[in-house]
């Protein structure tokens, strides 16, 4: 609009002032005529040239900022499948989701652990792959993650093809350039290998506790009866058979050829 009050601000002093010139210069009205006609053509040539320098210089702009989002947009379209790459050789399941609660990731180790496509989870949530119970769980944990927008690990036992599994699973909070939550993230682990593995150096450790107390035990009763053969033998007037001066003094050992 301000262009268009510009143009007409112009066009009407040049208008005016070109012709009161013409007056001036010229009295002949044939030359008059030629002169107005000049200035007509004179006129249309610059406003063309102005014209087309605004044009060219719009276009200009437009382009530059068609290219800069074509470059953000190729750019975000290489990040997502280099994510996608990344998410698809993982061992563990990794998967997203928006506010809503619905699949917008759902990568294949996700897929083997549940045993379900990825095409019949995405855009469902959670009720789509577990029990019930199971499901209403695992969304109200989504929904504390987004809701204290915080990254939270919950260890969860899943029912899968392959029976119940421990899960160490990472959630967090996903965010749009704003910093809103924009829906959650989710990278699963399957530890229940290492849980049971964790379970077998529990209960040997026990075992060699026992052990060590029965065997300790056990030695202390062998020192108590080589005692009391001793003070026998002393009574006897015999020389005591077992060398048990280092019980009372560590630093004595027990001299060769001596029975401990």
């Amino acid at each position: 609009m301000r262009l268009v009050f510009a143009y007409a601000v112009l066009a009407g002093l040049w208008i005016l002032l070109s012709d009161k010139a013409l007056g001036w210069l010229f009295s002949d009205p044939a030359q008059l005529i030629l002169a107005s006609t000049m200035k007509g053509w004179l006129f249309v040539a610059v406003t063309s040239l102005l014209l087309f320098g605004f044009i060219r210089r719009r276009l200009d702009q437009a382009l530059a900022v068609s290219l800069r989002e074509i470059e953000a947009q190729t750019g975000k379209a290489r990040a997502l499948q280099l994510l996608d790459a990344i998410a698809e050789s993982s061992t563990d399941a990794i998967f997203a989701k928006d506010v809503d609660d619905r699949f917008l990731v759902f990568n294949g180790a996700a897929a083997r652990i549940t045993g379900k496509r990825p095409e019949d989870v995405l855009g469902r949530d959670e009720m789509a792959i577990f029990p019930p119970e199971l499901a209403r769980q695992l969304i109200a944990d989504n929904r504390r993650v987004m809701a204290e927008n915080r990254v939270i690990s919950f260890e969860e036992t899943l029912v899968t093809p392959e029976g119940r599994r421990t899960h160490l699973t990472t959630k967090g909070p996903m965010h749009d350039d704003a910093g809103k939550v924009i829906g959650m993230f989710g990278i699963s682990r399957d530890i229940t290998d290492r849980q049971q593995a964790e379970m077998v150096l529990r209960q040997n450790i026990e075992e060699l506790e026992r052990f060590n107390r029965v065997a300790v035990g056990r030695e202390l009763e062998m020192i108590g009866l080589k005692r009391q053969v001793n003070a026998l033998s002393q009574q006897l007037g015999q020389k005591p058979p077992h060398a048990l001066s280092f019980l009372d003094n560590p630093a004595a050992e027990p001299k060769a050829g001596e029975a401990p």
